[in-house]
């Protein structure tokens, strides 16, 4: 029952970029899916010495050589928060229980609302005259997209998780040499 500009009006709020707005008139105006946000509320970050640490240490100074199969998508230089995340996702699949809760990061995924709003940062913010003054000099149209993400969660951690991988913004905040003069406009 709902019409094509309704549809194309879904894919516009809901998939940035896929579509452009519709001319026709809709009843939509934002993005209604269950899903577009990232839900931390079970994180936990492992707690030192327990099973989860224990297993994280492991995985990193022994498994990630030994097994590097095992871990496909991290290397040496993955942080402890990145191989937590990897062992939760392998304990929800039935593999060996680590007790690993899901961290307190999120690495944003398509369709959710802080990976459009940071691609579209990355890739027309940072470039339009009218926006790029707002972000910190470290991020360029070549930083990672991660950077990225941890600039809007900085921004709005409501909208955006922090990143499980560490960024050069995270380090420059913490050190106090990134302003938040934090765009709004688009976003």
């Amino acid at each position: 029952s709902s019409s094509f500009a309704d549809f194309q009006a879904h894919l516009h709020f809901c998939y940035w970029n896929r579509c452009p707005l519709p001319c026709a008139g809709t009843t939509l105006h934002g993005c209604g899916m269950m899903g577009r946000f990232w839900d931390g509320a079970s994180c936990q970050d492992a707690v030192t010495g327990s099973k989860c640490d224990i297993a994280i240490e492991w995985a990193q100074q022994h498994g990630i050589h030994l097994h590097p199969e095992w871990y496909p998508s991290l290397s040496e230089h993955s942080n402890a928060r990145e191989f937590q995340f990897h062992l939760f996702k392998a304990q929800q699949t039935g593999l060996q229980d680590h007790g690993c809760a899901e961290p307190c990061c999120h690495d944003a995924v398509p369709g959710e609302r802080c990976h459009d709003d940071a691609a579209w940062a990355m890739m027309y913010g940072i470039n339009d005259p009218k926006f790029n003054h707002l972000y910190p000099p470290s991020l360029t149209n070549t930083s990672a997209f991660e950077e990225f993400q941890a600039y809007l969660h900085l921004c709005y951690p409501d909208r955006c998780p922090e990143p499980c991988a560490d960024t050069v913004v995270q380090a420059n905040h913490q050190g106090g040499t990134v302003s938040l003069d934090c765009p709004d406009e688009r976003l």
